[in-house]
């Protein structure tokens, strides 16, 4: 277990075919050991700030989450549940380990505790995971539920667990979403007395691009090409599988809907690339038309340093506004960071996502 680079202690615990009344015991005898190993009991404290529930179907990821859940409690502390999911197998079972650990605020000096639970639900148990989430949930703070790969939203065991949701994290690079994929993301999100949010990690990773792309218009003078756009082209990494364009999809559908325009002539290319990861964006190229005008912006990830991108507008034939603009995308930590800041809900992903949507179901006639 990996926690924070400050832990200062930690215990630990595990047990097989459990049921729910050992697992409520063993956190609460964790804690009162954790606090009375206190060498100050007055600046040990229990100071979680919301609830995060991670579910995957996968042993091997619960086991990897240990690390990057603890990493995030230095900003966020909570207590985390993470489900791992085997509702096929053939002998039900409830096995947990839990880790209780404490470590020292930069700032007040202060031990902050938080706990880690690791449930492996198996056989039918595992189609009745909020009966086992609930009990565990620390009162009055937020659940955040961050759903490894493809959300089933038809599955009892998603429905189950979305009722006592406050924000939904996905991440549509782990999956290949279709257009129904992202309006059920929006369907979700805009049902208010269930979820108050939901956030795409693959959105987050795109802040550099939507500041780049910005910047050409910070110029007054470009600002009127965006009224006679004619084609949109975004490529993206193919990678050896045939890459999903989903986040391609959500840069144009940020775009347009910024504007508050429909998507005319967008292409989504995948193109060869081994220096970012499959799907992920490798170039922006908006053609415009403006009174007799023609005006084209570019941003391009750099060959040899793909954490930039080299960036100008073509109007006529004058260059402007060429640059290098810092273009990284952010790690799954700090894409996690940042989803963990609060419950409220991302306007312009909302609006992008019926875009995106769309832009996904022309690509699968094609």
């Amino acid at each position: 277990m990996h926690a924070s680079e400050n832990t200062t202690h930690g215990l630990s615990w595990e047990g097989k075919s459990v049921d729910l009344e050992d697992i409520e015991r063993e956190l609460n005898r964790l804690w009162e050991q954790t606090a009375a190993t206190a060498q100050d009991k007055s600046a040990r404290v229990r100071s979680s700030v919301l609830n995060l529930v991670v579910y995957t179907s996968s042993d091997a990821d619960a086991e990897k989450l240990f690390e990057t859940v603890g990493r995030l409690s230095g900003r966020h502390p909570s207590r985390a549940i993470i489900l791992s999911a085997e509702p096929h197998h053939e002998q039900p079972s409830l096995d947990t380990a839990i880790n209780s650990y404490c470590f020292e605020d930069p700032g007040s000096g202060a031990q902050v505790c938080c706990e880690q639970v690791l449930v492996g639900a198996n056989g039918e148990v595992a189609n009745h995971l909020r009966s086992i989430v609930v009990p565990l949930l620390l009162p009055d703070l937020p659940m955040y539920l961050w759903w490894m790969g493809q959300p089933d939203y038809d599955a009892e065991t998603f429905t189950d667990l979305i009722r006592s949701t406050d924000k939904l994290i996905i991440d549509s690079s782990s999956f290949a979403p279709s257009g129904e994929t992202f309006r059920r993301a929006l369907h979700i999100q805009r049902e208010r007395d269930r979820v108050c949010a939901v956030q795409d990690i693959n959105w987050i990773r795109l802040w550099r691009w939507f500041e780049a792309i910005a910047q050409f218009f910070d110029d007054a003078a470009l600002r009127p090409h965006l009224t006679g756009i004619q084609r949109l082209r975004v490529e993206y990494a193919a990678g050896q599988d045939n890459a999903s364009p989903a986040q391609a999809a959500l840069l144009a559908g940020w775009l347009y809907s910024r504007l508050n325009q429909q998507p005319g002539e967008v292409d989504l290319m995948a193109v060869s690339t081994e220096s970012v990861p499959p799907g992920a964006v490798v170039s922006f190229e908006l053609d415009t038309l403006h009174e007799g005008k023609t005006a084209s912006f570019h941003v391009r990830l750099k060959d040899d340093d793909p954490s930039h991108a080299h960036a100008f507008a073509q109007v006529g034939e004058q260059r402007l506004s060429e640059r290098s603009c810092l273009i990284t995308p952010r790690t799954e930590h700090e894409a996690l960071d940042h989803a963990l800041e609060g419950c409220t809900r991302d306007t312009p992903y909302e609006e992008s996502l019926p875009i995106a949507a769309q832009l996904l179901e022309r690509e699968a006639v094609q």
